[in-house]
């Protein structure tokens, strides 16, 4: 039976239902399945028939990282017993699996890290001393190039990023998926308030405070604009956030909202808005399509290039204020007609490239049928 081993959280909410469903699939096309779950912790190991395959459920010997020699020992003795021949990491899981793997298997294991977070991102939040960040991104261009067989990218933006910085010369491009949640396509009207929904969190490379800035003296010029802008989620950022907010009636802060919320969230707003300076693949713009919710985004969001300005979105450049105003007076003006057909263009976009069934081709071609290509005895999903 052929092993894939997946280091991630085994559950299904946000992006890391992509890791839970694959696992699964997997399993159902015969596959045995070795998943080391950081969400949720298990203190014992499973062991659960799942169709033709099996699936091995297990965490880390420590819950918080999983970098400690005993996390090294612990992976030693899984990979001996196993034998994965394809191990794909995410986040933190990505250094013990992977260099482990790597130095136990070489060449007869694919070894595989997703790259979710772009350099300038984590450049942007730093909170600490450069060199410390600097060294951080060094040791990543360590583990790429001499232990990751692919880096899997969600974005060409990311592409570009694993191209040119970390120098990796095998850059893969699998966009991150959601199963669908969609329950009734119906969107909201959009005659009197217009309302714009952001999701995510309160720091610099999310670009919300120049949001908001924007938005005030936008409102300054059109005090009877018919937009209101609703926001969600946590950050350092929080508190200059509130003392900005307090010169408008028309921005509300949420706070923090659970993920069972947050579909009701995109919902209940006509537009959802990710002004992000860096950002990989946003969960939330994957969600507003899925959600048939058109989004408003900037152009440095690493999926940008798949959108048709005022065709399935809208686009802005995060440092030109007066394209955000156009977008903004666009929307005050918008027809039913025009706004009903961004709802379904936004839809069909997610149909396209988001679904769990194209990423599961996706996986399979990129990277199982890589692995397998010569073998004829695993069973190809």
């Amino acid at each position: 039976m052929k092993t894939v081993l997946i280091a991630h959280n085994y559950e299904q909410t946000s992006f890391a239902a992509m890791s839970y469903f694959l696992a699964n699939h997997l399993c159902n096309q015969g596959y045995r399945v070795v998943f080391i779950s950081k969400r949720p912790y298990l203190n014992q190991s499973e062991k659960r028939k799942i169709g033709k395959g099996e699936l091995i459920l297990c965490s880390w010997p420590n819950n918080f990282r999983s970098t400690s020699w005993s996390d090294f020992v612990f992976f030693y003795k899984l990979s001996k017993k196993y034998k994965p021949e394809v191990v794909i990491g995410h986040h933190n899981g990505t250094i013990t699996s992977v260099i482990t793997s790597k130095l136990i298997f070489g060449k007869n294991v694919l070894t595989a890290d997703y790259h979710h977070v772009c350099t300038e991102s984590y450049l942007l939040d730093n909170l600490g001393p450069d060199w410390r960040v600097k060294f951080f991104l060094f040791r990543k261009k360590i583990l790429y190039n001499f232990f990751c067989d692919m880096v899997i990218c969600p974005s060409t933006k990311a592409i570009e990023d694993v191209t040119n910085k970390f120098k990796h010369k095998n850059p893969v491009l699998i966009y991150n998926p959601l199963p669908d949640r969609l329950t009734t396509n119906q969107s909201p009207g959009i005659e009197g308030n217009i309302t714009i929904g952001y999701l995510g969190r309160l720091i610099p490379c999310k670009n919300i405070i120049w949001l908001i800035e924007q938005f005030l003296v936008y409102e300054s010029y059109n005090p009877q604009t018919k937009i209101k802008l609703k926001i969600a989620g946590e950050g350092f950022l929080k508190e200059e956030l509130q003392e900005k907010i307090k010169k408008s009636n028309r921005i509300i802060y949420l706070g923090e909202i659970s993920y069972e919320e947050v579909d009701e969230f995109i919902q209940s707003a006509h537009f959802t808005i990710t002004p992000s300076l860096a950002d990989n693949a946003p969960t939330v713009v994957t969600e507003s399509l899925m959600l048939s919710t058109p989004p408003i985004l900037s152009h440095r969001v690493g999926t940008a290039n798949l959108f048709s300005n005022m065709g399935n979105a809208f686009l802005f450049s995060p440092s030109d204020s007066e394209g955000l105003f156009q977008v903004f007076r666009k929307l005050e003006t918008i027809s039913n007609i025009e706004y009903k057909s961004l709802c379904s263009e936004a839809r069909n976009l997610y149909l396209k490239h988001f679904t769990m069934d194209k990423y599961f081709r996706h996986v399979n071609s990129i990277i199982l049928d890589e692995k397998f290509k010569n073998d004829k005895s695993h069973v190809s999903p």
